[in-house]
């Protein structure tokens, strides 16, 4: 825990970054007049030791480490408040990543060519991410965001570390790019892509994991997201 952030535990920001029930981000002003990202959530009833500022402030750190281009973690806090302490509120504090675009907004706007190059790009991280026994649990391409030419991936509060991973959580993973990927991007280039995770992680039973892959996007396109939030095809 920072207490150097602990103002940032009940600020109110004159904008929202994203804002939806009970998690926020906005900017805050951070070393030298820089501004930087503070992600805030509030549990009503928080029965996990380890509060969601700690958690993604350990992946940010873990990730990094590991060679996976996130932003950089500069610390968390929480406070226990309300009858009993049983409600939470929790901070993260990270770089800002100056960036135009989504990847997702990339491509959308992107030739062929230019859609080739950010799609073996991606691979590669991905392929990084999950070898070194990563998921993310909410891989959209609007996660994903280009700093000059190189891609970031964000939102990993929900990245998971395992030295045995099921399969399914990649599968997961997978069916969530697809799911996000713009519709003028077509069948055969998706198909690419998936084929060539497979060819690089090593992976022979290449129709049993296609058909997971489909059946989990199948699955989140009938899905109603929380809270009101766009549908990850909704945004362009």
């Amino acid at each position: 825990m920072n207490p150097a952030w602990d103002a940032s535990l009940r600020a109110q920001p004159g904008e929202f970054l994203r804002r939806v029930p009970g998690r926020e981000a906005f900017l805050w002003p951070g070393d030298a007049g820089t501004a930087v990202v503070i992600k805030r959530v509030c549990e009503q009833l928080a029965l996990r030791l380890r509060s969601p500022g700690a958690i993604e402030y350990e992946n940010l750190r873990s990730l990094r480490a590991d060679g996976i281009p996130v932003p950089r973690a500069l610390g968390w806090s929480a406070r226990r408040e309300g009858p009993l302490g049983l409600a939470r509120r929790s901070v993260v504090a990270m770089e800002r990543i100056e960036h135009a675009h989504t990847l997702r907004e990339r491509l959308f706007h992107a030739s062929p060519a230019e859609r080739r190059v950010l799609g073996a790009r991606l691979l590669a991280l991905v392929v990084r991410l999950h070898a070194s026994g990563w998921y993310h649990r909410d891989l959209y391409l609007q996660h994903f965001v280009l700093r000059g030419e190189e891609l970031v991936l964000l939102d990993v509060g929900r990245a998971r570390h395992e030295h045995a991973p099921r399969a399914r959580w990649f599968e997961k993973d997978l069916a969530a790019l697809l799911h996000s990927t713009p519709r003028n991007v077509c069948v055969r280039e998706r198909l690419r892509f998936l084929l060539g995770y497979l060819g690089a992680r090593g992976i022979t039973r290449r129709r049993e994991w296609l058909r997971a892959i489909l059946r989990r996007e199948g699955r989140m396109a009938a899905h109603t997201p929380r809270a009101g939030e766009t549908r990850p095809w909704e945004d362009l």
